[in-house]
């Protein structure tokens, strides 16, 4: 009995120890992964309250473009409540994600945008980070080629 007590015992401990480094880092791609899809998807379908629930709702959102930079969740979501403008067309690429640490990943995609005949590329890049309300847009940046 006591040998099958400090068996359970010594399993539950291992169990609950430290967090094995590589599945974590496999477990945040893939949250992030699914959070950048659903935001192409919620630009897809012009919802404007589902795309805005993919962003951080705080202060510390920041919003590069490549003649601006702007901060903070409210400003962000009130300009793009005001906007009936969406892409006509928006192709995403894969995005290639790099895992930053627990709870953090940078990922960065190619875009082609087609708005009202015009056409425009470039690559955009997130920061995600893990919340409790899920994979949240923190860091957002677009940058267009030439």
């Amino acid at each position: 009995m006591r040998y099958t007590l400090a068996a359970i015992c010594a399993l539950t401990a291992a169990a609950c120890g430290r967090p094995n480094p590589e599945m974590l880092k496999e477990q945040d791609l893939e949250g992030a992964y699914e959070a950048f899809r659903s935001n192409i998807a919620a630009i897809h379908r012009r919802d404007t309250e589902a795309y805005l629930a993919h962003y951080l709702e705080s202060p510390e959102l920041v919003v590069a473009s490549a003649d601006s930079l702007s901060r903070g969740f409210v400003l962000f979501a009130e300009a793009r409540r005001a906007s009936a403008d969406w892409p006509d067309t928006l192709m995403a690429g894969r995005p290639v994600l790099v895992w930053m640490g627990p709870g953090v990943v940078w990922g960065a995609y190619e875009y082609t945008v087609v708005q009202g005949g015009d056409t425009a590329r470039g690559w955009s890049d997130r920061v995600f980070v893990k919340t409790g309300g899920g994979w949240k847009i923190a860091v957002t940046g677009t940058r267009q080629r030439g």
